[in-house]
C-alpha cells in the first residue's frame, strides 16, 4: 500500500528513496517545499508540486501506463503524504480537477487516494465516512459495469477492495457507539441505512468473486 505503518492501525507498507527527487513530476523544486502551517486549510490550496503529480498521473492512466502509474501510487504519492500532508489533508478533488479536465473518473480514482489517505492520517467525520463510501460505490461501479479502457496496478485494485472492506467495518464499529454520538450525527445516520447494510460491497465482492464483469 502507499503508506508506512503505524496510522490509525493500517499497515501501510511500501516506502520510498531519495530517488523518487528525480522523478518527472517532482522537478519543480520538491526539496525546498515545507509542510503547511498548522491550522491551514490544505485543501483549498494546491502546491505546484501537485499540480504536476495529477497532471502526470492523469497522463499516465490515459496511456494506460502501468508501470509508471504503479511508480507515482506506490512511490510518488506516498513521499508527497509525508513530505507535505502528515497531519492534514490532500487538496480537495474540485481543486484538482481543472487540472485534469475534469475527468470523471480519474477524480474518482483521486478521491480514493484522498479518503484513503485520511482514514491512515486523520480521524475522518461521519459525513467524510459517508462520502467515502458513496465514491467506492461509484468507483466499483465503473470497474466493473463501466465502458471504461482503462488500466491500473493490481496493488491499486487490491488496494481499492482491501480499503472497502476496510472503511465498511471501521463504520460498522462507530455505529455501534451510539452513546458517543451527537444529534446531528444520529440523525444523519439514519439517513444512510445502505451503508451500515453493506450490500453495495456484498454485490462487489460477489461479482469479483464470480468472474462476472461486464
Amino acid at each position: 500500500m502507499a503508506y508506512d505503518a503505524g496510522y490509525g492501525g493500517r499497515d501501510y507498507g511500501g516506502g520510498y528513496d531519495d530517488s523518487y527527487d528525480d522523478r518527472p513530476e517532482f522537478r519543480d523544486g520538491f526539496r525546498d517545499l515545507q509542510p503547511p502551517e498548522p491550522g491551514f486549510d490544505s485543501t483549498n490550496y494546491v502546491p505546484d508540486v501537485v499540480k504536476s503529480f495529477v497532471v502526470y498521473l492523469y497522463r499516465h492512466i490515459r496511456e494506460k501506463n502501468v508501470y509508471e502509474i504503479h511508480q507515482m501510487y506506490e512511490g510518488s504519492f506516498q513521499k508527497l503524504s509525508e513530505r507535505l500532508f502528515k497531519q492534514s489533508y490532500w487538496p480537495a478533488v474540485e481543486m484538482i480537477a481543472p487540472y485534469v479536465e475534469n475527468d470523471h473518473v480519474f477524480c474518482l480514482l483521486y478521491k480514493e487516494m484522498w479518503f484513503r489517505h485520511l482514514y491512515a492520517r486523520l480521524q475522518p467525520t461521519l459525513e467524510q465516512r459517508c462520502d467515502s463510501w458513496d465514491n467506492y460505490c461509484n468507483l466499483f461501479q465503473v470497474i466493473l459495469h463501466g465502458n471504461v479502457n482503462m488500466q491500473l496496478p493490481n496493488q491499486w485494485l487490491w488496494d481499492m477492495v482491501d480499503e472497502f472492506i476496510y472503511q465498511f467495518q471501521s463504520f460498522c464499529q462507530y455505529r455501534a457507539k451510539l452513546k458517543q454520538r451527537t444529534d446531528h450525527e444520529l440523525a444523519l445516520l439514519k439517513q444512510v441505512d445502505e451503508v451500515s447494510s453493506g450490500q453495495p460491497l456484498a454485490h462487489c465482492l460477489h461479482i469479483l468473486y464470480s468472474g462476472d464483469i461486464d
